[in-house]
């Protein structure tokens, strides 16, 4: 989680607005999920899930799993663990692909 915290900083001063980053946990509670925000300082956009809805509709077995989405809501990256250089490849490509519309 740390890297990923590392890397939303530096988008949120690059892009704004343009990149949004949601952590998705299945199975703590509100208050464990911001308490471990608080206790680590990250800004990131913690969302609790009651039940595994969302890692269903996207297919997550494994955590973590990581998506890029292009403007169109398509997906255009999926790795399970933290590979910085294959979402930051994924996040160029999707800001040539916004360009260029």
């Amino acid at each position: 989680m740390p890297h990923l915290q590392e890397l939303w900083s530096e988008l949120q001063t690059d892009r704004g607005d343009e990149v949004l980053v949601l952590c998705v946990n299945v199975s703590d509670s509100k208050q464990v999920i911001a308490d471990y925000w608080g206790e680590n300082g990250f800004t990131l956009r913690a969302i609790q899930q009651d039940v595994a809805e969302i890692s269903e509709a996207f297919g997550v077995l494994a955590y973590p799993t990581n998506y890029v989405l292009g403007p169109d809501g398509r997906v255009v990256y999926r790795g399970v663990g933290f590979d910085e250089a294959a979402i930051r490849g994924a996040l160029d490509a999707t800001r040539r692909t916004s360009r260029n519309k």
